[in-house]
């Protein structure tokens, strides 16, 4: 029995340190990665192996923590009823990314699944904006005219693609290397809704980097471009939700899911999503309607949909 306590309570502390610490520090960054609804399976079984037991107060104990455990899953990674409104004539962009990542002669197959992915989500004619990383062959004419919605004009950078019914004013590389790679992408004033931008990041997904120095540097490579503030910054970040390293590069920006976000709000691995790692924040003039981790079903990630109107600078959005 008392390898079940142990077990129990180390994997607690373990979790709780992660909670707090995230990945500020690198040695222990990995304590983050530790999914919250992880850290209750093992409470739950570790406090159940001791029902037969006579370790009443460790399992006492167990279950109070497996109650706190979950209720920070249901407050940080789950979303109940969190969509906003507008009122009428507010308009809004309907927003779609997905890493597909790297689709070569399966290309085919993959946009076919896109493309039920989209409709469900979305519907007819589809979003406005689909952002995808690492877009490998799904750009090309037979393939993206499957889910491409028909008014869209697509445009490729790099390892992104992006298939856009809002139009394109700019679209900047900014750098793709080993470190990372960025484009900033801005659309154009549409229905009553002024000028906006994005920032479309990859991160390298090296669990062993240093997620802390490694945005540090990248907020310093951005800054040293002279690059205004994105409205909103979205991609494949491949950093757990709610990490210091999100704070320090983006500290103005607010978390979509954290604002309006429905259901299960992890994106990875598709099959058994365990961590939020593709994401979207926003800026101070953008509202988010809803937003939403749907399962394609294929490939390895999930795609984030979102509802986002867009504020007139200086004008306060509605508490």
């Amino acid at each position: 029995m008392i390898l079940f306590v142990f077990v129990g309570f180390a994997a607690s502390f373990l979790w709780a340190v992660g909670r707090i610490a995230t990945d500020r520090l690198a040695p222990i960054q990995y304590l983050h990665w530790l999914p919250t609804i992880v850290a209750l399976a093992i409470t739950i079984a570790c406090a159940s192996a001791l029902l037969a037991s006579n370790w009443r107060r460790c399992r006492r104990v167990m279950w109070l923590i497996a109650l706190v455990q979950a209720g920070v899953f249901f407050a940080q990674d789950f979303g109940f009823a969190r969509t906003q409104t507008l009122a009428a004539g507010e308009s809004t962009v309907r927003i779609a990314h997905i890493n597909p990542n790297w689709p070569g002669a399966e290309s085919s197959t993959v946009a076919d699944s896109l493309a039920a992915g989209l409709t469900d989500a979305f519907g007819r004619p589809g979003p406005d904006v689909i952002f995808l990383s690492e877009v490998g062959a799904l750009l090309n004419p037979d393939d993206a005219r499957k889910y491409s919605p028909k008014d869209a004009v697509a445009y490729s950078v790099g390892r992104f693609g992006i298939l856009s019914r809002v139009p394109v004013v700019e679209l900047t590389p900014l750098f793709d290397d080993s470190k990372s790679t960025a484009v900033i992408v801005r659309f154009g004033a549409v229905n009553g809704m002024p000028s906006w931008s994005a920032l479309l990041i990859d991160a390298p997904s090296a669990p062993q980097l240093p997620r802390y120095a490694l945005w540090s540097e990248l907020r310093t490579r951005i800054d040293g471009l002279g690059v205004a503030p994105p409205d909103v910054i979205i991609g494949d970040l491949n950093t757990a939700r709610g990490a210091a390293s999100l704070r320090k590069f983006a500290p103005e920006m607010r978390d979509a899911f954290a604002i309006a976000g429905i259901g299960y709000g992890a994106s990875f691995p598709r099959r058994f999503p365990l961590w939020h790692i593709d994401q979207m924040l926003v800026g101070p003039r953008v509202e988010v309607i809803r937003y939403e981790v749907i399962n394609t079903g294929f490939g390895k990630h999930c795609m984030q949909s979102a509802v986002i109107h867009i504020w007139q600078a200086g004008t306060a959005q509605r508490k």
